[in-house]
């Protein structure tokens, strides 16, 4: 855990730092203006997102064993088509803390189960979305997504190359402060599909779906309440085994370090529907097919430096 918290707190100074060169050439943003770009998932705005998801993953008996996974998320938009479209490029490296078994990675089976813990970096998302260059009202953005096998352990990733589509919509208020306007409601969904083409031949092949969702309410200017949950579906899986699904709730806010605001957020989720976890005996025999862990309640702590886009 001292590794992940280095590179928490390298991920926050280095933002800061260059959130505070480009506030130096008179490109700060405004409290609200970053609150409010910062909530859209395609708007303008660089960030860089350093995510910690502390998740209670249960056992088939009826115990838990913890994982903790630091993922670093930085988003870059750059303006295309005379600044009317952004091309929006997500980046999510993963670094894992994990009981030895296939809850190592979000997706995917692994051969063979053990109670050791084993920590390094998992598989690498990358996803480039097309949206058009708005801050409220109904948003929507395109493009593919990618993951690429860098976990540094076996039990860490899927070790397949996947692609597929990504799609966005949503629905960003305008205001805030009445709970009974939809303007002070944000709404909407990322949906991202992967199958593999390339990897390792021993490793299953993968047919996987990735839908955030989230719904909060415009506390005010900065502030939201809320849930932004990610439903995950395996379709190589059988029945209800294929979907993890939580809700959560949360508050996500904006602070200022020096001269940049700074995006935070906590909220604690918890899984309604889940696979159902296997002994051990019924995972090693059938790994591809089987679930030693099952995630049962999470906890997520964020932070993203906001700045100016360095290409307007």
């Amino acid at each position: 855990m001292n590794l992940s918290k280095t590179i928490l707190s390298s991920v926050i100074v280095a933002g800061v730092a260059m959130g505070s060169a480009f506030a130096e050439e008179g490109k700060e943003l405004s409290m609200a203006e970053a609150a409010k770009k910062s909530a859209n998932p395609v708007s303008d705005v660089w960030m860089l997102i350093a995510q910690n998801d502390y998740t209670a993953l249960e056992k088939e008996d009826g115990h838990h064993e913890m994982r903790n996974r630091l993922s670093l998320q930085p988003v870059m938009p750059v303006p295309i088509m005379d600044g009317e479209y952004n091309l929006v490029n997500r980046v999510v490296l993963p670094y894992y803390s994990s009981p030895g078994s296939d809850a190592l990675s979000d997706f995917g089976s692994i051969e063979g189960f053990t109670n050791d813990r084993t920590s390094g970096l998992g598989d690498t998302v990358l996803m480039s979305l097309v949206a058009p260059n708005r801050d409220d009202g109904l948003i929507w953005g395109v493009g593919p997504t990618l993951i690429a096998p860098t976990a540094t352990e076996d039990t860490l990733g899927q070790e397949k190359w996947q692609a597929g589509p990504a799609a966005l919509v949503a629905r960003m208020g305008s205001d805030s402060g009445d709970i009974t306007s939809l303007d002070s409601w944000n709404v909407g969904m990322l949906a991202q599909h992967w199958w593999s083409f390339s990897g390792d031949d021993d490793r299953a092949d993968t047919s996987q779906s990735d839908i955030q969702y989230f719904l909060n309410y415009k506390v005010d200017a900065v502030g939201l309440i809320g849930m932004t949950p990610n439903i995950q579906i395996d379709w190589e899986r059988e029945g209800k085994d294929r979907f993890t699904v939580p809700v959560g709730l949360g508050y996500i806010g904006v602070m200022r370090i020096g001269q940049i605001p700074v995006r935070w957020g906590i909220e604690a989720q918890y899984y309604i529907m889940k696979p159902d976890a296997n002994s051990t005996e019924e995972f090693n025999s059938n790994p591809a097919n089987s679930v030693a862990y099952a995630p049962d309640f999470n906890v997520k702590v964020f932070f993203a430096p906001i700045i100016s886009n360095p290409f307007k």
